[in-house]
């Protein structure tokens, strides 16, 4: 019945489901498996004692049974509580908080009911899209912000208003973001409610449910290793613990011993889906010890209990160097958002009877009980709150959206020369057809054309580098790429390079001796889950850190698209400001000569697709480390793909020669690899050899070809190619990616608008064919040299 261990931890910090007893300070093992404590030898007949170690590496297991035993579920989760319905503290609790917080903590719980009843009504109204209400989970919100840091890292979903608010975001702001009016701090760009408070260490909403939870122990995992007093938080709901992100980024945190708390909101529903149609299991605080993380159960509408446990969690964490997982009991009393029906799926009396054991009633009863408060004071405050509101909702709507430009900025740290074009044409267009749109409402749209520095719509770099002069060393492009990473991280203290594998060198050894030299902190071997590996590097970049991420093959990326498209490439844009810069992914690409579908694909054209994303694929050592070096240091995302075939590649040319010192070649920068008059041919990666092999069969039929290597696919160099198509009138594009929707029909279809007048034939492309990539015709199948003459 006590509510704090000597310690000052709850009781109900399970840290095993084997634990016969609650823990107290003593006992509470720190995270790593050499400390855990050992199972004592059993009585039972069924068991024989194995000797006093775990029988196999990674398990707790020191007996060997004699029948099989199945395990359906380990101790009890009870759920903490503090305060009774009624408002009464019960079990000797005390108040762990100052009174005049517990005033502060109504009022915003208050507050925060207040303005969704009026934005609420505000959608009803058709005076913004969409809305979600926080109705009966306002302690879940407020109660475990309280109980943060300033310091502390939020990662939300979307139902933590009251955090917001603890955490200073103003009416105004509020109404702001809802409206989407030019004081939006993310200017205008996001959904209803998808608020971000950087400046206080708060990440932006995302509507991806549940990608934000494997982000938070990247940065949890440097405030450990950093041993710094703050800890990395990430907020979701029992539908989103459904989510795959949400299983592996206990496992990251649990393997990183992340300084993470993973707090979850279990409030019934996730929009109609039950959670007896959502899981079988013990909810969701009994998944913790599975991964060996410290869970616990709260009643989450008791703001007392949310408050202790979370401030027990936070210092268990940061004592121990491990990431705690926080149930939150609650109910979700409103619809889940203005486009749900909730009555369809549940009765009113359930959801009358929740109510009325809500968050707000209870501590108004409390409140009043030690005589801080009374129903004066309440009228007050709902009054006040709702004055605030349609104050500040007058004020929003008098305001503009922001100029036509915001809708093309922050999608890259420089905006590239094409949407320095698309805005430029968009802003003579509205002009010519304002009649079709509603000017009146963004800011400059009635006034003159902007005018543009024609500097800003060429695609080459303004900064061209070229590889320095001095010695110069023979390497392959293994050993070259080995190289660009030494020099990152000797370079930069806060660079890590992690993955699969990694840390003994990588399945291609391109990693080989980087765990030696830089530690295991900063070269770590990564469980083998690509979602989490992109997520784990948001984490990191936003901790201030760079990330050097590996997946193993291109072909495996897949899990990970959504962390990269949806999150990595989006990151800044949403954000406004503060993307997620200093990511690097390497992945091996292309074919092999034995791959097969599953090892072989080129996969630049599903990313290229995108925007916020740069794409570097090298065709030699000295391009892969003079690339390499400057993706790992661009301000924007990477995805540097390696064509593995080219990795042992005896290069006889210069790109076998590369220079001995730290350098950077222009991402955005194509490269002439050989002059000539007649024809140009485009390509990347492995394909420059069977250009270089294919312009030398032309030669002999009195052929001059011109091979230009893009280099960067995104963004790519269309200056350079326009040049050359328009001094040849001919042009070939070729690349291993199927026909059919390849980046070669991006450059296809740009040519033909800016060089149609001097073609003098059809452009064509030499791709791979339009199937998957075949083991037994791989010959076939690869644009070769014959089929490109």
């Amino acid at each position: 019945g006590r509510s704090l261990c000597a310690s000052g931890l709850p009781w109900i910090l399970r840290q095993s489901p084997t634990s016969a007893t609650p823990p107290n300070a003593s006992r509470l093992r720190r995270f790593t498996i050499s400390s855990r404590e050992p199972f004592v030898k059993s009585d039972d007949p069924n068991l024989v004692f194995g000797g006093g170690a775990p029988l196999y590496k990674g398990v707790d297991s020191m007996h060997w049974s004699n029948i099989p035993i199945f395990r359906r579920a380990g101790e009890e989760f009870p759920v903490f509580r503090q305060m009774d319905p009624q408002g009464t503290l019960i079990n000797g609790a005390e108040l762990p908080f100052s009174m005049d917080d517990a005033v502060k903590m109504h009022e915003l719980m208050v507050r925060s009911s207040v303005y969704d009843a009026f934005l609420l009504t505000m959608q009803r109204q058709g005076r913004i899209a969409f809305y979600l209400t926080n109705f009966g989970e306002e302690a879940a919100s407020v109660g475990s912000a309280a109980a943060l840091q300033m310091q502390d890292k939020i990662w939300p979903q979307y139902r933590e208003l009251g955090m917001f608010l603890w955490r200073g975001l103003t009416v105004q702001e509020m109404v702001d973001q809802n409206i989407g009016n030019e004081g939006d701090r993310n200017k205008g760009r996001n959904l209803q409610v998808h608020y971000s408070l950087l400046d206080k260490n708060v990440e932006c909403v995302s509507a991806c449910l549940s990608t934000q939870i494997p982000q938070a122990p990247g940065a949890g995992y440097i405030y450990r290793m950093e041993g710094a007093d703050r800890v990395s938080v990430a907020y979701f709901g029992d539908g989103a613990a459904s989510e795959g992100d949400a299983l592996t980024a206990l496992n990251f945190a649990a393997v990183y011993r992340s300084q993470t708390l993973f707090i979850c909101r279990n409030n019934g529903f996730a929009i109609s889906t039950a959670v007896e149609d959502q899981f079988s299991g013990d909810g969701i605080a009994a998944r913790g010890p599975a991964f060996g993380i410290p869970s616990v159960r709260v009643d989450g509408n008791d703001l007392v209990a949310v408050f202790v446990a979370t401030k027990a969690a936070r210092r268990m964490s940061i004592e121990e160097g491990t990431p705690v997982l926080l149930e939150l009991m609650t109910y979700r009393i409103g619809d889940h958002t203005t486009s749900d029906d909730s009555k369809s799926y549940r009765s009113s009396d359930e959801v009358q009877e929740w109510r009325s054991k809500g968050p707000i009633p209870r501590w108004r009863a409390f409140l009043e009980k030690v005589g801080v408060w009374d129903s004066d004071r309440q009228k007050a405050l709902e009054a006040q709150a709702r004055e605030e509101i349609v104050s500040a909702f007058k004020e929003g709507e008098k305001k503009k959206r922001g100029p036509l430009r915001d809708m093309f900025t922050d999608v890259w740290a420089t905006m590239p020369w094409n949407l320095e074009e698309q805005w430029l044409e968009m802003e003579r267009h509205v002009r010519r057809y304002k009649a079709d749109y509603n000017i009146e409402r963004y800011r400059d749209l009635d006034g003159p054309l902007p005018q543009v520095e024609r500097e800003s719509l060429r695609s080459s770099c303004r900064d061209v580098r070229s590889p320095p002069a001095g010695p110069t060393e023979r390497l392959t492009m293994v050993a070259a790429i080995n190289k660009a990473m030494h020099i990152a991280m000797a370079s930069d203290p806060k660079t890590i390079l992690f993955g699969e594998d990694v840390a003994f060198g990588g399945v291609f050894r391109c990693s080989v001796g980087l765990r030696d030299e830089f530690g295991p902190d900063r070269v770590m071997n990564s469980p083998l889950c690509e979602q989490s590996i992109a997520g784990f590097a948001v984490g990191l970049s936003v901790a201030g850190y760079r990330a050097i991420a590996e997946i193993q093959f291109a072909d495996y990326i897949f899990p990970a698209f959504d962390q990269i498209v949806n999150e990595i490439a989006k990151y800044r844009y949403r954000n406004a400001t503060g993307g997620c810069g200093g990511i690097t992914i390497r992945a091996p690409c292309q074919a092999v000569g034995h791959g097969s579908m599953y090892h072989s694909q080129s996969v630049e054209s599903y990313f290229a697709h995108c925007p916020g994303l740069k794409i570097v694929i090298p065709r030699g050592p000295k391009q892969a480390k003079g690339l390499l070096l400057a993706a790992i240091r661009d301000p924007d995302p990477v995805l540097f793909f390696e064509p593995k075939v080219l990795y042992r590649h005896i290069f006889e040319d210069e790109s076998g020669d590369v220079p001995v010192v730290d350098y950077e070649l222009p991402i955005g920068q194509a490269d002439v690899v050989r002059r000539g008059s007649d024809v140009t041919l485009v390509g990347w990666g492995a394909q420059i050899l069977r250009l270089q092999q294919a312009a030398d069969r032309a030669a002999q039929d009195g052929v001059s070809c011109e091979i230009i290597d893009l280099q960067t696919v995104v963004p790519w160099d269309i200056d350079t190619v326009e040049i050359s198509v328009k001094k040849t009138g001919r042009l070939i594009v070729t690349h291993e990616a199927p026909l059919t929707n390849g980046f070669g029909a991006e450059i296809v279809a740009r040519m033909q608008e800016r060089c149609f007048l001097n073609l003098e034939a059809p452009v064509l492309r030499v791709c791979g064919h339009d199937t998957h990539f075949p083991y037994a015709w791989e010959e076939f199948y690869i644009p070769s040299a014959a089929r490109v003459h």
